[in-house]
C-alpha cells in the first residue's frame, strides 16, 4: 500500500480516541502535513525488526526493556509521565502501551513532514501509520505523554544544510498540562523518562512546575 491510499483523518481519529482531558495536546500537524508528502511504498513493519538490545513483542517488535520496565512501574493515577525519547522508540512504546498495558499514549508530535525535513522521514511515517492501525480501542484512566527526543538538535549547524528545510520545533508551555489540570485530575507528581541529557525545553516546563508539584527525572541510555 502507498501513503497516498491511506485515509489520514482515520488515522488521525484512531491516535485521537480516547484521549479524554488531554486531547487538547494532541497536535493534527503531522497528519495534515503527510496530506501533501510525497508518495512512497508503506512497508510491513513486523518484517524489519532485529536488534538484539530489544526483546520481543508480537509480530517480531522490540523494546527497550529498561525503558518499559521504568514505565510500568511508575505509571499510575498519581503520577503523570512525560516520556521524552527518539520518534520511532515512542511510536512503538504507544503501540505497546495501549494494547499490552493498557496505557493509553498522548503522541505529542507537532512534526511538519517534509521530503526535505531536517526532522523526520518515510520510516517515521511508516510507523505512525501502521501502528496507528493496529490501536486497540481504550477505556483507560492511566495516560502517559509520548515527545520525540529528536524534535530538534541544539548542536546541529543548519547553516550547512542548505538543501533541507528546517521543520525543527520544540515544545512550548502550550504543549504540556498545566500544574492546575494535573491537579484536578488528582496527579500529585509529575515523571520525566527521558535520555541522559535532557532537552532545554523540558527543563524549563520543569523547573516551571517544581515550585507547586513534585517532578521526577528518570534518565535512561
Amino acid at each position: 500500500m502507498n501513503l497516498h491510499e491511506i485515509d489520514l483523518r482515520k488515522l488521525y481519529r484512531i491516535w485521537k480516541a480516547d484521549l479524554g482531558p488531554f486531547q487538547g495536546f494532541f497536535r493534527s500537524t503531522s497528519f495534515v502535513s503527510l496530506q501533501t508528502y510525497d508518495d512512497f511504498i508503506l512497508e510491513d513493519e513486523c518484517k524489519n525488526r532485529t536488534s538484539v538490545e530489544y526483546y520481543r513483542e508480537d509480530c517480531g517488535k522490540k523494546f527497550n526493556k529498561e525503558v518499559l520496565n521504568n514505565i510500568i512501574e511508575n505509571c499510575n493515577e498519581n503520577n503523570f509521565l512525560i516520556i521524552d525519547l527518539p520518534i520511532n522508540e515512542i511510536l512503538d512504546l504507544a503501540l505497546i502501551l495501549n494494547n499490552e498495558y493498557l496505557i493509553k499514549p498522548i503522541l505529542n508530535i507537532n512534526l511538519l513532514f517534509h521530503p526535505f525535513g531536517i526532522v523526520g522521514n518515510n520510516d517515521n511515517i511508516n510507523k505512525l501509520i501502521n501502528n496507528g492501525f493496529k490501536l486497540k480501542k481504550l477505556n483507560a484512566n492511566k495516560f502517559a505523554m509520548l515527545i520525540p527526543y529528536d524534535r530538534y538538535d541544539e548542536k546541529l549547524n543548519t547553516t550547512k544544510l542548505c538543501d533541507k528545510l528546517n521543520n525543527q520545533y520544540g515544545i512550548g508551555e502550550e504543549d504540556l498540562p498545566y500544574v492546575s489540570l494535573l491537579k484536578e485530575l488528582n496527579y500529585s507528581k509529575v515523571i520525566v523518562l527521558t535520555q541522559e541529557k535532557v532537552k532545554e525545553d523540558i527543563n524549563n516546563y520543569i523547573n516551571f512546575i517544581s515550585k507547586d508539584i513534585r517532578v521526577e527525572i528518570i534518565r535512561v541510555k
